[in-house]
């Protein structure tokens, strides 16, 4: 399978996935809040339904960029471009919200299959991560090497293995370790920090690189 990817870029890929899953959030404040106040078994329903919702996202992004590629290679150009200013500004964004999470202790109960649907509805309906995978992933296409739609594919499956692997240990540390991560601020803003940085540079040196390449 790994074969029709680009090896050169794959690390920068694997490291800028990890770091924006890594990077608080909507997503990981709902997974934190869940377990926190449902359980275990609830924060990793949230979770996995939150990381099907991606699979949605992945395969609306494939159509849309296949349509794209269709009328220009230049626009695919663009969308690499686009796709590295956005990790700059999810860079800066990131260093300039760092108040942590807002983390509810909502105590209803609700059912696991029902934490599970409201992970996926949730982020389905986020516009915001439709327009990161159409933007982000580009990035990390050779066109030279393969299929666009299948490197697209690959790429958005591991981002969403990667995603799925935070979220369940967010979820497991979370519902063990709650009210201490609730409240520990300083932890959060120094995460953010450093994710932050690395956006930044990552952003940074997908825009040069794409430039030395032609």
């Amino acid at each position: 399978m790994f074969n029709f990817l680009d090896f050169t870029l794959l690390p920068a890929f694997i490291l800028a996935a990890f770091i924006i899953c890594i990077t608080p959030g909507p997503d990981m404040a709902f997974v934190i809040s869940r377990s926190i106040s449902q359980g275990r078994r609830h924060g990793i329903a949230t979770a996995i339904g939150i990381q099907m919702g991606t699979l949605v996202h992945i395969l609306l992004a494939v159509l849309g960029l296949s349509a794209i590629l269709m009328t220009s290679v230049w626009a695919f150009l663009i969308i690499k471009y686009i796709g590295a200013i956005y990790l700059l500004y999810l860079g800066i964004q990131t260093l300039r919200n760092r108040k942590g999470l807002s983390v509810s202790s909502n105590k209803k109960r609700v059912s696991v299959y029902k934490a599970f649907w409201e992970g996926a509805i949730t982020d389905i309906f986020n516009p915001k991560v439709a327009l990161f995978f159409l933007t982000f992933i580009p990035q990390f296409i050779n066109p030279d090497t393969s299929s666009i739609n299948s490197q697209f594919i690959i790429l958005g499956l591991i981002l969403g293995l990667i995603g799925l692997t935070v979220d369940i240990s967010v979820a497991l540390i979370a519902s063990l370790f709650g009210n201490f991560l609730s409240r520990n601020k300083i932890a959060l803003w120094w995460q953010q920090t450093i994710s932050g940085i690395t956006l930044i540079g990552l952003g940074t040196w997908l825009a040069f690189e794409g430039k030395m390449n032609r």
